[in-house]
């Protein structure tokens, strides 16, 4: 099992700590950059025991959300909320409309992903056909974005390293279920997260 986090380097840095007993109802919204680590962290949320969505591809990405407009969006988070009582959704860029959605959140949480500059950067050159400059400083503007929406929101919020969670996977699935009040896997169950976060497939 991993060590507790203040024994090691965790992948994760909680802001904003929930106090006391998680409530029953609450929701997670996995933010960061594309091709920035946001499956891997979205993975293992579902594998904890978050609905994620239905009838998703290996990036986490909830179908329903796809190219839906802030009042459709509105319209799948009451469905999500009505059928689940702890549920979120993965979207890289969501912090450009999540400002609407606030107020329809119940007991929302944010995690944000990110990942070392240079290796978001290639793989923003290969898959997007971005240039260099290009690809560097759309990063770079949507960590903004995301760090802006931290600070305003003041909600409880895991910043999660996507390079430290590859170096301790076990560690930063403790530390991921502790800040979703979810239960640590145990031994057994653990190795299965290590296998999934293993560096080699789409994630």
């Amino acid at each position: 099992m991993a060590k507790p986090a203040a024994e090691r380097k965790s992948a994760v840095e909680v802001l904003n700590p929930a106090t006391g007993k998680a409530p029953p109802r609450r929701s997670f919204v996995c933010i960061g950059i594309a091709r920035g680590g946001t499956s891997s962290v979205a993975g293992t949320m579902q594998r904890l025991g978050v609905f994620m969505g239905n009838d998703m591809e290996n990036n986490y990405e909830d179908p329903a959300f796809k190219g839906a407009n802030i009042a459709e969006m509105k319209t799948i988070i009451a469905a999500r909320q009505a059928a689940h009582d702890i549920w979120g959704w993965k979207n890289p860029h969501a912090a450009n409309h999540l400002e609407h959605l606030l107020p329809v959140l119940e007991n929302p949480h944010l995690i944000v992903v990110f990942r070392d500059l240079v290796a978001t950067m290639r793989a923003h050159k290969r898959w997007h056909q971005r240039t260099t400059h290009h690809a560097v400083h759309e990063i770079l503007l949507q960590q903004q974005r995301n760090w802006f929406l931290v600070e305003r929101w003041g909600l409880p919020t895991a910043l999660v390293s996507y390079e430290k969670l590859l170096l301790d996977p076990a560690g930063f699935v403790t530390d991921m279920a502790s800040f979703m009040g979810l239960p640590v896997p145990r031994t057994r169950e653990m190795r299965g997260y290590i296998e999934f976060l293993a560096p080699g497939s789409y994630k």
